[in-house]
């Protein structure tokens, strides 16, 4: 199961950065990059499956375990066991869910939006990242984890957002 728990993750979060390397094609461009709708889509749906084999396999659908053990590592690394690290997963994957809709829903409107909700977005997404791919992670993942966040921040860099005024 664990092939099961690792994977999804991994293959969302590659489908995170496909995703957003095709929401700057799509900013560049201005033609709707729908198969980069689609990777985000995916990933968002990866991702829940992620959350829920996680929570099934390694805290026997034990919430309460889970949002505990997710403090204390998070104690372990930042030495602050905050009993809410859990949701911010939940956060993340709320506001991706919601981000995809909004981009496949309303494409002009989307790739418009303030500098300052693209800014936030990127936040979460690269403190997840970071977090999951780099820091809570085994040196084997980091090899791939550290790529993934610099390819991001490329990404993000030469994004047009970042040339639009505020």
């Amino acid at each position: 199961m664990k092939i099961a728990i690792y994977g999804t993750i991994w293959i969302a979060l590659g489908a995170l950065l496909l995703g957003e390397l095709g929401r700057r094609r799509n900013r560049q461009t201005g033609v709707t990059t729908r198969w980069a709708i689609v990777c985000s889509a995916i990933g968002v749906f990866l991702t829940a499956t992620h959350i829920l084999i996680a929570l099934g396999v390694a805290y026997d659908w034990d919430h309460t375990r889970a949002a505990t053990v997710t403090a204390e590592r998070a104690a372990v690394v930042y030495g602050v066991a905050w009993p809410l690290s859990l949701y911010v997963n939940y956060v993340f994957l709320t506001w991706w869910l919601a981000d995809t809709i909004w981009w496949w829903r309303a494409t002009p409107s989307f790739l418009t939006r303030a500098p300052l909700i693209e800014w936030a977005w990127r936040l979460i997404a690269f403190t997840m990242v970071i977090n999951g791919a780099v820091i809570f992670t085994s040196t084997a993942g980091r090899v791939a984890g550290v790529p993934l966040a610099a390819a991001l921040v490329f990404v993000w860099w030469h994004s047009p957002s970042n040339r639009r005024s505020t």
